[in-house]
C-alpha cells in the first residue's frame, strides 16, 4: 500500500541555497534551515532556546524552482 509523508517547517533559511549541474542534465538543490523552539522552565523560570536545522534536498523540477532566488525571498 503506497503512503504519503508530509512535513511541515517553519524557520529560517540559514545561507542561499546551492543548485549543482551534472553533466547528464539534472540538477540538485541544497538548502538548510533554522528551526527554533523557546519556552519558559517550569522549574527555574528561566527562559530557554533551542534551534534545530534541517537539511533539505531538492531535486528534478524542485531542484529548479527552489534555486530561484525570489522563492527565499531573495
Amino acid at each position: 500500500m503506497a503512503s504519503l509523508n508530509h512535513c511541515s517547517f517553519i524557520g529560517n533559511l540559514g545561507r542561499d541555497p546551492e543548485t549543482r549541474f551534472f553533466s547528464n542534465g539534472d540538477k540538485i538543490t541544497n538548502a538548510s534551515i533554522a528551526c527554533t523552539e523557546s519556552w519558559k522552565d517550569k522549574t527555574s523560570g528561566e527562559k530557554k532556546e533551542r534551534t534545530e536545522w534541517v537539511n533539505l534536498v531538492f531535486t528534478g523540477g524542485l531542484a529548479d524552482v527552489t534555486g530561484c532566488p525570489s522563492v527565499w525571498g531573495g
